[in-house]
């Protein structure tokens, strides 16, 4: 006899081995003996950063050397962005350096004393692909720069792009059992479930699977159960910095019954 109940996993109640909200482990506080297991909704708040750690960096070139402009992680909005690149041009190379967002066009107009150029890599230079600059990978030795040659006035090409996080995936070896999906940099991770960014930052994303599109994890014998990990990651394959925020997972599950029953915290409770 099989039955389905419901395991809420909220990351308040994480172990003490537990990273961050964001990385964590959930004893259920029993042993759950399981046949299928699905995620079944997700709470969880749109807090990471449009400007984020290891991707902060803008570097700019006077056509001899490059300068690296370092931006303090935050939420920002593009203007917000653009006055602090131009401070730091002006720290750099003196001068009068502005950035504005074209009313028109919405893309970037730089006007700089010293002609400069940005560099296109997304690795090194993250923060241009936010400005609108074209993405080209560093082939090496080459390195590649917009525009090609140094200018006191860049009409940048592309839209900025300050959205953030398009997506938060959900990954764990518990729940996956092996079970990979192919991500950046040809790593796998086992994705139980991908949560699309639809609120605005510092709200909450209420997303929840309709039975029809439930993503069952069906395991060839019964499989038994006594601790969750959960990570959080965003399209970068990086850890989400939720800033301490907690993130709820309810759990379908389907197993062997003994009694009904759901769980909360480390505590299971009985109907």
């Amino acid at each position: 006899m099989t039955e389905t109940n419901y395991v809420i996993v909220n990351s308040k109640f994480k172990n003490s081995v537990s990273k961050s909200t964001s990385d964590f482990v959930f004893s259920l506080g029993e042993t759950l003996e399981v046949e299928d297991i699905a995620i079944k909704s997700v709470s969880i708040a749109n807090v990471e950063y449009n400007v984020k750690d290891k991707h902060n960096q803008l570097i700019v070139n006077n056509g001899v050397t490059d300068y690296v402009i370092v931006i303090p992680i935050g939420q920002y909005s593009i203007t917000q962005l653009l006055s602090v690149i131009a401070t730091e041009l002006t720290t750099a190379y003196g001068g009068t350096n502005t950035l504005t967002l074209d009313p028109i066009t919405q893309k970037v107009i730089v006007s700089t004393t010293t002609p400069i150029r940005f560099r296109t890599d997304n690795f090194w230079s993250p923060v241009s692909f936010l400005i609108g600059v074209p993405v080209i990978a560093d082939v090496p030795p080459t390195l590649n720069y917009f525009p090609s040659s140094v200018s006191s006035t860049i009409n940048i090409s592309g839209f900025p792009n300050l959205q953030g996080a398009n997506n938060y995936h959900i990954v764990s070896n518990t729940l996956g059992q092996g079970v990979g999906s192919l991500l950046k940099n040809n790593d796998k991770r086992p994705i139980i479930i991908t949560i699309p960014v639809t609120a605005d930052f510092g709200e909450i994303i209420n997303y929840e699977v309709n039975e029809i599109n439930l993503n069952k994890r069906h395991f060839a014998r019964p499989v038994n159960i006594q601790t969750i990990d959960i990570k959080i990651i965003d399209d970068d394959n990086e850890i989400v910095d939720l800033g301490g925020t907690d993130v709820e997972i309810v759990l379908q599950v389907i197993k062997t019954a003994v009694l009904p029953y759901s769980i909360m915290g480390n505590q299971a409770r009985y109907n």
